[in-house]
């Protein structure tokens, strides 16, 4: 199947609040933002968003309205299932009820899904029973892959790893001088213990996450409870060229997390890696596919004050060090996380799957 012959439709989580298609491609050649329409344009994709369910006849809207957002776009995905030559959900929470929905149905379309987090005992029970409505199920992290097949029972070519993916075009090194470090992220973040880390230690830091009131998020809570906060320290939300000039100004980024065991902070590393820079990060079960101790990061023990204390101190003591794990960071984003390569590679497991549909009604 060639590349122009594809017509997927993605199901992707609402709220992203993404502007349209015309502003996106307009900052992304303007290099304001990384280039997020890469995946639709490979794939020929449609995404299943807030924009999609408010282009559908008043009649159909009006239907949708009794239902929950996730309710409306699985059974719209299902309803123009036959418009496309594959389905693809970007999220559990869409997945797994369409997954359900084809089965019950005994629809054969390929169904690819795009998960992080699939090793929750609830999930993992979700998905031994609709496995088979999953053609491909696309991971990015070792440890959820081994789920999915020793715990989950998918078969092993039914699974495919990918490492995550970064924008090395947009996120590169940027000469500036290193005046700071960063911690970047909210998902998990330890920031109680990055706070006792620097408090006394006067170096510049800014941790870019949005203290939101509508989400408190355990960080939050450990943030206000270490108020007042010390004067070198300052937290707020960074637009993508702010963000990236923050990693530029960074001699390198701290990545402090909560036992997890998937892959919570790939996002942050991958950019701080891309840019050229070192980055410490908690020693969790679910973050080892991407730092390498020593190499491209440090990693220290989880909620532990001391260690991370010293790991903060020695490498801004050390800049010849940072810079060089910077470098090691930037090699491996080049050789095994550029975003080209993470969509050529799911545009190949969608054909695969679209292939063995062919195969099997052949």
């Amino acid at each position: 199947m060639q590349t122009q012959m594809l017509r997927t439709l993605t199901l992707v989580r609402l709220g992203q609040g993404k502007p349209s298609p015309e502003i996106l491609e307009q900052f992304q050649n303007e290099g304001r933002m990384p280039r997020i329409t890469l995946y639709e344009k490979s794939l020929g994709s449609d995404l299943l968003d807030e924009r999609y369910l408010c282009s559908l006849p008043p009649h159909t809207r009006r239907w949708y309205r009794w239902l929950s957002p996730p309710a409306s776009q699985v059974l719209e995905a299902f309803h123009a299932r036959h418009r496309y030559d594959a389905l693809i959900s970007w999220s559990e929470q869409l997945g797994f009820p369409l997954a359900g929905l084809l089965k019950i149905t005994a629809s054969d379309i390929p169904h690819v899904g795009i998960f992080s987090w699939i090793s929750k005992p609830r999930k993992i029970r979700a998905l031994r029973a609709i496995k088979s409505h999953f053609t491909r199920l696309i991971l990015m992290s070792s440890v959820q892959r081994d789920a999915a097949v020793n715990l989950a029972g998918l078969r092993p070519d039914q699974v495919v790893l990918l490492r995550w993916p970064v924008d090395q075009l947009f996120w590169k090194p940027m000469p500036m001088e290193d005046d700071t470090i960063c911690a970047v992220g909210r998902e998990m973040r330890d920031y109680g213990t990055l706070i006792a880390a620097i408090r006394d230690l006067r170096i510049p830091c800014h941790i870019a996450a949005n203290m939101s009131p509508e989400k408190k998020d355990a960080w939050i809570r450990d943030v206000e409870a270490a108020s007042p906060l010390p004067p070198h320290l300052t937290i707020g939300k960074k637009a993508y060229p702010e963000l990236r000039e923050l990693y530029a100004r960074s001699r390198f980024v701290v990545i402090p997390l909560l036992a997890t065991d998937t892959d919570n902070g790939a996002t942050a590393i991958l950019e701080a890696m891309a840019m050229g820079k070192a980055v410490i990060c908690s020693r969790v079960k679910g973050q080892q596919d991407i730092v390498r101790d020593g190499v491209n990061g440090i990693f220290v023990a989880p909620q532990d004050p001391r260690a991370l204390r010293n790991a903060i101190q020695s490498l801004w003591d050390h800049p010849d060090v940072a810079h060089r794990m910077g470098q090691a960071g930037r090699a491996w984003i080049e050789k095994y996380h550029t975003l080209d390569s993470w969509v050529g590679s799911v545009r190949d497991t969608v054909i695969a799957a679209i292939d063995e549909k062919r195969r099997k009604d052949g």
